[in-house]
């Protein structure tokens, strides 16, 4: 193998590999990522023996060949270098060089890395950068990541109705979904979040569903990745079906508003209130012997005078999720949960619940 590639484009595409691989792992395969030369590209891929990473960086090839090397090391060089590196070798031994520095890097046994699972049937689906990159950024918010808890929590809901295909996503005290008009067999899958972490599109991507893996690809980037095999909560018995209130706030401004008042709790105890009452609502937040702030804004509509507090920061995620101006919010009590919504859209909903629930 001798190649030419430039350091700053195989260090980016070397770090989407970091979700995947398991460094403290005893096997050689699951801390190695495996470099394949040939034509005019440079193939990496690696593997936790669930999910297997690909993609690649533009090279000059002056001689193709595979490697199977330590991840973290070769990381490691690549970051500490810039501009054209060269690396040349072969099954046993690499040498990277960039100006006057030399690198020599042993490699692991070809034959330990398994064999990438192919997928060539199974339920398609196809969405534009813009629509997958968005539904994914709203949604994945929502993911349980204490790996501790649930395990249908811990990934992503791809479930398909008779009317929607949406992405879910759920930590118990919190909901979120994006729904697209596919009409299909129904279909209910969940997909490890490492996949949506490490998978980064940058053109069109598709998506192919079986009975137990999944298959992302995007240009030169693919993942395939076993399925979280649990049920997927009937969350759609905890959204209320009407609202005794709706109010809609600029965003902008209780985004501010929330950041201002989450000073003093944020990374604390995290709790603020708030108060609606005759177009005026207050946002307030107390630290137990340390201080409170408070602040107003404007709101429309009808709140009946509620007061009701939240997880700052969860309110926070679900607020910033919402892609119109104005941010539409649904209450029914102080103890019931909570909707957030576009203005006049209903492809996107994030459900929270109020402090007092969980209590």
């Amino acid at each position: 193998m001798k190649l030419v590639t430039k350091a700053d484009g195989l260090g980016k595409k070397l770090a989407q590999h970091a979700k995947v691989i398991q460094q403290k792992s005893s096997t050689f395969t699951s801390d190695a990522v495996l470099l394949s030369a040939e034509g005019e590209m440079l193939r990496l891929t690696s593997t936790d023996l669930t999910t297997y990473l690909s993609n690649g960086e533009p090279a000059q090839v002056l001689e193709p060949g595979r490697s199977l090397v330590p991840f973290k090391f070769l990381k490691d060089i690549v970051s500490a270098l810039s501009g054209d590196i060269t690396i040349e070798g072969d099954e046993k031994k690499l040498q990277i060089l960039s100006g006057h520095t030399h690198y020599d890097l042993s490699c692991y046994q070809l034959d330990t890395f398994p064999t990438v699972p192919e997928i060539k049937e199974g339920r398609e689906y196809e969405f534009s950068l813009n629509e997958y990159t968005n539904a994914i950024g709203r949604v994945l918010p929502c993911v349980e990541r204490n790996e501790k808890r649930r395990l249908e929590f811990q990934g992503i809901l791809l479930e398909q109705t008779k009317e929607f295909f949406r992405f879910v996503a759920t930590d118990s005290r919190r909901l979120g979904y994006v729904q697209f008009d596919f009409k299909r067999d129904p279909l209910r899958a969940i997909v490890p979040t490492k996949v949506f972490e490490s998978f980064k599109p940058a053109s069109d991507v598709r998506i192919v569903v079986t009975e137990d893996e999944c298959l992302f690809s995007s240009g030169d980037i693919q993942i395939v990745s076993l399925l979280i095999g649990a049920e997927f909560p009937n969350y759609g018995d905890i959204i209320p079906r009407e609202w005794e209130y709706t109010v809609t706030v600029d965003r902008t401004d209780i985004l501010d508003s929330l950041r201002r008042v989450g000073v003093v709790v944020f990374g604390g105890t995290d709790v603020v209130t708030l108060q609606f009452k005759d177009g005026h609502l207050r946002v307030q937040a107390s630290a137990q012997d340390q201080g409170n702030a408070s602040d107003e804004i404007n709101y429309e509509g009808e709140a009946g005078g509620l007061s009701i507090s939240f997880f700052g920061t969860k309110l926070l995620d679900g607020i910033a999720c919402v892609s119109t101006e104005h941010v539409e919010i649904c209450m029914n009590s102080a103890v019931h949960p909570v909707i957030i919504r576009d203005q006049g859209k209903d492809n996107f909903l994030y459900l929270v619940m109020p402090h007092k629930q969980m209590e």
